[in-house]
């Protein structure tokens, strides 16, 4: 940013930048409310039958999609290190076919 412009309107135009990246607060509450109601409804069904309605909503904090493991290891969007397949590969010897005699 520009020397002439204050430090606090340089640190309220950082804050704005930060703000429009974030998700709105309604949706957030939103999903909150859902994640509420179903950790009771699992609470209720586990005390009363002795396990867990079903299993976790894929995306759910404690159960991640595949997508956000694929992106945490790294094997997204053409990361991945295609080193170690040319290792491998290079490791292992083709076996010979054996067809059956009659």
């Amino acid at each position: 940013m520009s020397e002439n412009v204050p430090l606090w309107q340089q640190l309220l135009a950082k804050r704005r930048e930060w703000l429009e990246s974030q998700p709105s607060l309604s949706g957030q509450l939103a999903a909150m409310g859902r994640e509420m109601v179903k950790d009771v409804r699992s609470s209720l069904h586990e005390s009363y039958f002795g396990r867990p309605e079903h299993a976790a909503e894929a995306g759910s904090p404690g159960n991640p999609t595949q997508y956000m493991v694929n992106q945490d290891l790294g094997t997204v969007h053409g990361n991945y290190d295609h080193s170690q397949d040319h290792a491998m590969s290079a490791t292992v010897e083709p076996q010979p076919r054996k067809e059956l005699e009659r």
